[in-house]
């Protein structure tokens, strides 16, 4: 993540300009191996020589801090002279990772649960939660179940079956790790209410009002269970029946720093920069030492030492007997945890994402045994075996090795192929076909590029601003100010011809054209829509809406229109004719479609599937409230269709309308996402474009674009090719997959033919039973839940719903938990929907380079908001992309309205 800009609280990465945020490989390193076994946690007051005595103590981390006593010590003969990074994931991991004898398991930043596989990273399933706060804390796992925060619940899941066990709600949202004893999970929340409860049933044992909220982990020892309070109270009850014991007041607040219990001492840190040592029994100081720094994420106990790191960027080793300083070393920053201790080594993180080892026990105590600059974010750690887990966004996890020193520029693993500066800002995603990448920008100028070297072949300067390029092997195309519709020679770039629409019906042409069969079809911004022979250039038919603004969209044998008003028209594609119009009940972006489906969202946040199957009406399929307004063109890619927001996310809806996952791409989103293979990228308003897996939303890898990127990628040759300020060529770390569709494409050379296709596409996903919460005192029962996708949140189905309003989502009982794909690794499903126009995608025609492809152009994410371009380039991709692991199609164009500074284009506010 970010090197160069000061980090805050969140787990989010501040914009940077570095120019590779995250690399990443996917699929792990071959040959890596991590193991754990598992077992119960190793109580905090057991003597050092049980710890050794117990193999597996050095091969699990089962819930944070290690132990119920949140000790932070593991006998794991963690990497202590020498190291290397065994995979890396970016999944966008928070919170300490934890480990039983199967997998490993790290929280996502939208609350997920992740099992990866030890020995290579890879996903071995997901769990999604409510629990979609800044900072899911760390999962504890014991005797085969998971225990999380939930928002306002403790949720208990098996980690064999992914089965939520059991589920309880409690007083306000669970704002720390829980800790789990042999009986009992302990947590605390944001309103002060501290729990225990059962562990084989989630009932309530006993409760009690702290006063103020618990921002840290809760710790067990003999016959006690220790909560802290953010103010600075630290509160002792009889461990079964819940009786007060004691209360203890630093002088400062301690705000999320936990108590320690190790021995028959309690410890706690304060934000002045003391430290003070409880007896257990009777809760009175013992010895208080002051650091005169605050302390960062709590002590760590091992040996009758106790390791401190403060906020001046020490690490302080003090005698757990009286307090005082045995060494001390700095570190050059603040810490961002408390440190990780072993039998050999310390390692502890900063603020700079840096992890330091240093040795203590023997002659060289204190020395620095080696460091790690990682990519990651405001890092987490925990050691198995010769294995250090670090999470922050990035999942690394470094291994024992030869080297001292790791640089974070070894994780670039995206890497620029070619950059060319052009004269202004893209104004429409590039287009490729086999010879060239066209592109045009905000200085009224087209250009032709070299695809492998950058080089400019030519340049077409206009007289007015410029929309698109769309392109095949005959023709470049644009939509212009002036209201003109281009055509020029792939060769040299010279006019071919110039559509100008009758005078007085002028009106801009804000986003780029679309093709269908011979035609290119256009929208002004007055509304009036165009079907243009693509040969020569005259007009075949001319439709309307009220206002235009967007791309239109292929499917089928119909054009579909969004209007600002919010209704989207339907026309048929050979003649014109209007034949419905479809009400979204906000201002419309630009459309998506299938043969049978239109998916399109507007400026409330709505995202609907129309049933466009009548020639004279259509009915709403499903619907869905999303986090923010919908600017762009959504893409359907075989049985999943995606979608941004202005707020950042990017979903993943199944054709059913089950939400498969979220993902964030930390600033607006402003462009249709593009989609090769299991690969997904979408561009954001925070100068970056981001790519994620398509079968879970994990992140891939990130790249600076150094301008809002309001383009789609195009893909082809292994490279992403993306438009902003600059055209840059990019090499991902995996060869680009390109999925093979199973339709068959039926759109014909000329555009009076009545395409036959019907939809193939039939999710089989189905969600499982309603979770529901475990009453206390009853036996638990394993929830069945959903395979491949989510618990759908909303109402969706087959029930037809008239066009003039949108139905109120509802939620299961119980909260809506379940787990995601099972697993999530599987490769992106080939296309199975059918119908012969491109969408907002684009489409083929009879005599273009798809026909004799077997390739449907329905799904084909080209384009930036709906424009269809570049379809030479899918023979070429199909040939170059081969089995790799990041995906890949042929070819992009188009142009979203809202990235204008002229004409017809959506409103901007962000909603």
């Amino acid at each position: 993540m970010d090197d160069t800009t000061p980090h805050s609280d969140t787990t989010r990465p501040a914009p940077t300009r570095r120019r590779f945020l995250a690399g990443l490989t996917a699929a792990g390193v071959a040959g890596s191996t991590l193991s754990a076994v598992a077992g119960e946690q190793v109580p905090a007051d057991r003597a050092p020589v049980d710890r050794a005595a117990d193999a597996a103590a050095s091969r699990r981390w089962p819930m944070f801090a290690f132990d119920d006593g949140n000790t932070g010590y593991s006998g794991a003969n963690g990497p202590s002279d020498g190291i290397a990074v065994r995979w890396d994931r970016a999944i966008d991991a928070t919170g300490e990772p934890t480990f039983d004898d199967v997998n490993a398991y790290v929280r996502s930043a939208d609350g997920s649960l992740y099992a990866l596989d030890r020995a290579s990273g890879e996903t071995q399933w997901r769990y999604g939660t409510d629990g979609d706060g800044d900072s899911p804390a760390a999962a504890a796992v014991a005797g085969g179940t998971a225990f999380m925060d939930d928002g306002a619940a403790v949720l208990a899941v098996r980690t064999g079956s992914q089965e939520r066990y059991w589920r309880t709600e409690v007083d306000g949202t669970v704002s720390a790790p829980v800790t789990v004893t042999d009986s009992r999970v302990l947590a605390g929340t944001e309103a002060g209410t501290c729990y225990s409860l059962s562990r084989d049933g989630g009932a309530r044992r006993w409760t009690f009002d702290a006063g103020d909220p618990i921002a840290a982990a809760p710790a067990r020892g003999p016959k006690r269970a220790f909560f802290a309070t953010e103010t600075g109270t630290v509160v002792a009850r009889e461990s079964q029946a819940g009786s007060p014991r004691w209360e203890f007041e630093t002088d400062d607040p301690t705000e999320d720093v936990p108590p320690v219990v190790s021995g028959d001492q309690v410890y706690i840190g304060d934000t002045g920069g003391t430290v003070y040592a409880i007896d257990r029994v009777d809760g009175e100081a013992r010895w208080r030492a002051d650091l005169e720094s605050a302390v960062v994420g709590g002590a760590t106990v091992a040996r009758d030492t106790v390791f401190v790191a403060t906020t001046d960027g020490t690490l302080h080793a003090l005698n757990a007997v009286g307090g005082d300083e045995r060494w001390s070393v700095d570190l050059g920053s603040p810490a961002s945890r408390k440190p990780v201790v072993t039998d050999e080594a310390i390692y502890v993180a900063t603020a700079e994402d840096t992890v330091y080892a240093y040795l203590w026990g023997g002659r060289n105590e204190g020395a620095e045994a080696w460091r790690a600059d990682l990519p990651v974010d405001d890092p987490s750690l925990s050691v198995v075996d010769d294995m250090v887990a670090v999470v922050g966004g990035l999942y690394v996890a470094v291994e024992s090795g030869s080297q001292t020193a790791i640089d974070r520029a070894s994780f670039d693993a995206v890497t620029t192929r070619w950059t060319y500066a052009t004269d202004g800002t893209a104004t429409g995603s590039p287009a490729l076909t086999d010879d060239a990448l066209y592109t045009a920008d905000d200085a009224q100028v087209c250009y032709a590029l070299d695809p492998t070297e950058g080089g400019e072949q030519w340049r077409y300067e206009a007289d007015t601003d410029l929309t698109g390029p769309i392109a095949d092997a005959d023709g470049v195309y644009l939509g212009a100010a002036d209201g003109t519709v281009r055509a020029l020679e792939t060769g040299d770039g010279t006019e071919r011809w110039t559509f100008p629409p009758d005078e007085g019906e002028i009106g801009p042409v804000p986003a780029a054209p679309i093709r269908w069969g011979g035609l290119i079809v256009a929208l002004d911004a007055r509304g009036r829509l165009y079907g243009i022979d693509r040969a020569e250039g005259t007009e075949r038919w001319a439709g309307r809406v009220d206002k235009g603004g967007t791309s239109p969209a292929v499917g089928g044998d119909r054009i579909y229109a969004s209007s600002p008003s919010g209704v989207v028209s339907a026309f048929d594609a050979a003649s014109g004719e209007e034949l419905w119009g479809f009400r979204t009940g906000g201002a419309a972006a630009a459309p998506a479609a299938t043969a049978d489906t239109v998916y399109v969202g507007n400026s409330n946040g709505r995202f609907y599937a129309v049933n466009v199957q009548s020639d004279d009406e259509a009915t709403e399929r499903w619907s869905k409230d999303l986090d923010g307004a919908v600017r762009a063109a959504p893409t359907v890619a075989g049985d999943t269709v995606y979608v941004g927001t202005v707020a950042g996310t990017l979903y993943a809806f199944d054709l059913k309308g089950n939400r498969r996952w979220r993902a964030e791409a930390r600033g607006a989103i402003r462009a249709k996402p593009g989609v090769a293979g299991d690969l997904v990228t979408v561009g954001s308003e925070n100068e970056s474009v981001y790519a994620f897996d398509a079968a879970d939303g994990s992140e891939r890898w990130a790249y600076d674009t150094a301008a809002p990127l309001r383009t789609t990628a195009a893909f082809g040759n292994d490279t992403v090719y993306l438009a902003s300020a600059e055209i840059a060529a990019l090499d991902p770390p995996n060869t680009v997959q390109t999925p093979t569709p199973s339709a068959t494409p039926s759109d014909t050379a000329t555009p009076t033919a009545t395409p036959t296709d019907t939809p193939t596409a039939t999710p089989t996903d189905t969600p499982g039973t309603t979770p529901t919460d475990t009453p206390a005192g009853t036996t638990p029962t394993a929830t069945p839940t959903a395979t491949r996708t989510e618990t759908p949140t909303d109402a969706s189905g087959g029930n037809t719903v008239t066009p003039t309003g949108a139905p109120t989502p509802t939620t299961t009982a119980g909260g809506a938990t379940g787990p995601t794909s099972t697993p999530t690794e599987a490769p992106t499903p080939p296309a199975t929907t059918t119908g012969s126009g491109g969408g907002a995608s684009g489409g083929g025609a009879g005599g273009g380079p798809l026909d004799g492809l077997d390739i449907e152009p329905d799904w084909l994410p080209y384009a930036g908001a709906g424009a269809v371009a570049a379809v030479a380039a899918l023979g070429a991709a199909v040939k170059r992309f081969g089995g790799g692991g990041n995906g890949g199609t042929g070819g992009t164009g188009g142009k979203q309205a809202d990235a204008l500074n002229w004409g017809g284009g959506l409103d901007d506010d962000d909603n």
